[in-house]
């Protein structure tokens, strides 16, 4: 089964709609399954805001950044879709609390993506560095605290947190600012 990211692929390189209609399919229950909880009342409201995400996600297809999962991605636009929708009152009947609790579902999904990312970004830096960077910017180490557990100099430790950091900083940059 193609991953979301070699569909994109496919269908942004050989207009493959085959290849869309499969991540919309992939993704459109859960798609109408957020949208729902948001617009309880009309079902037809909901079922042009599903063809309406999945419309605007084609049409700006090319802006799809493949650093982050293509589901945080939708997700994010049904909500603006729906977010717009509420400012403009064409959906008075949309449960406020739903649409904020649909906001906190795209945060988590956001936040986990940023997790996965920060671990492979991880195994990208140097044994030493991810060392010290998991002992001075996780744990909280002072730099003089983790020389000592590292058994290293404290310039070689400072060296290793800037270097691991502008490192992870460039493999993240997609994510703003990393710690």
């Amino acid at each position: 089964m193609d991953t979301d990211a070699v569909l994109v692929e496919r269908t942004l390189l050989s207009n493959d709609q085959q290849a869309f209609s499969r991540l919309v399919l992939r993704h459109q229950l859960v798609v109408r399954s957020m949208l729902t909880r948001c617009c309880r009342r009309d079902r037809h409201a909901i079922d042009d805001l599903v063809q309406e995400t999945f419309l605007r996600a084609y049409l700006s297809l090319s802006t799809f950044r493949s650093e982050a999962k293509f589901s945080t991605w939708l997700y994010r636009i049904a909500f603006n879709l729906v977010a717009d929708k509420f400012r403009r009152k064409s959906l008075d009947y949309c449960d406020l609390d739903s649409i904020q609790g649909f906001a906190d579902n795209c945060k988590l999904l956001s936040q986990s993506d940023l997790r996965g990312d920060l671990a492979k970004a991880m195994d990208n830096i140097s044994e030493p560095q991810k060392i010290a960077v998991r002992l001075c910017l996780e744990e909280g180490y002072t730099h003089a605290d983790a020389a000592i557990a590292m058994n290293l100099p404290l310039g070689t430790v400072k060296s290793h947190v800037s270097r691991g950091r502008a490192q992870l900083q460039q493999l993240l940059i997609h994510w703003g600012e990393v710690a």
